[in-house]
């Protein structure tokens, strides 16, 4: 009796956990509004940079070595050959020169220029205008140093216009300058040398004198003597060149 009591309530609790395990409407749309959610997609591997597609940084180029330019080489010969010709052929241009200026002009004229205050004064310029060419001007103070002629040449016969000019410092005090110019006209014989000597100095102390007592002088004096002399070795007359 008891065994057939028990099955009836064992096929009962069959049946209740058969309907418990059928799902409802309601689990039904649950299951439908809850799509799968899908597999996480695995990483991507990084790209390699190369030197071919790497546009940021561009590829190093080893610079091309440059030779230096060759020095260029002096030909110490030719340029000596070269500097001997022309050396050569400005001596005979003045020779030639001389030589046509001899058979044109019968008067030699000399020109002496002495300056006697060296002592006291420093010669800055000198200069000599003949008919208004210059054909002498020294900035060494050479008319202080020697009595060398300061030009000799041919010019034609009869009157010249000759003009000095001397400009000096004074040693003791270079705040004391002077400038002293003349201009005089000499009269060319034919067929004879003209010597004009020219003297120049200052007798004055202005600048040895001033920083003492505040006085001093400026005694300036150009003095010219010309002489007319009958030419070494000739009678006078037109000088003729020689063929």
């Amino acid at each position: 009796m008891r065994q057939q009591r028990r099955q009836p309530v064992a096929f009962a609790l069959l049946a209740l956990a058969a309907i418990l395990a059928v799902p409802g409407p309601a689990d039904a749309q649950r299951s439908r509004r809850r799509p799968a959610r899908p597999a996480p997609a695995p990483p991507a591997p990084e790209p390699q940079p190369t030197a071919s597609t790497d546009a940021t940084t561009p590829p190093e180029i080893e610079p091309t070595p440059v030779e230096p330019p060759a020095e260029p080489v002096l030909d110490v010969d030719a340029l000596r050959q070269e500097y001997m010709a022309l050396r050569d052929q400005l001596f005979r241009s003045r020779a030639r020169a001389a030589a046509v200026a001899s058979s044109l002009y019968s008067s030699k004229l000399r020109i002496m220029l002495d300056y006697g205050s060296a002592r006291f004064y420093t010669v800055t310029r000198a200069t000599i205008r003949l008919d208004g060419a210059n054909v002498y001007d020294d900035a060494q103070g050479s008319i202080a140093a020697d009595r060398a002629p300061r030009w000799n040449g041919f010019v034609a016969p009869g009157r010249h216009v000759i003009a000095v000019r001397i400009e000096a410092t004074g040693k003791d005090d270079q705040r004391f300058t002077t400038s002293l110019e003349s201009s005089f006209a000499v009269q060319a014989p034919a067929g004879k040398d003209l010597v004009v000597k020219v003297a120049a100095e200052d007798d004055g102390d202005m600048a040895y004198q001033w920083q003492r007592s505040e006085r001093g002088s400026y005694k300036l004096r150009l003095d010219v003597s010309i002489e007319g002399a009958a030419r070494a070795g000739g009678k006078g007359g037109v000088k003729r060149a020689t063929r």
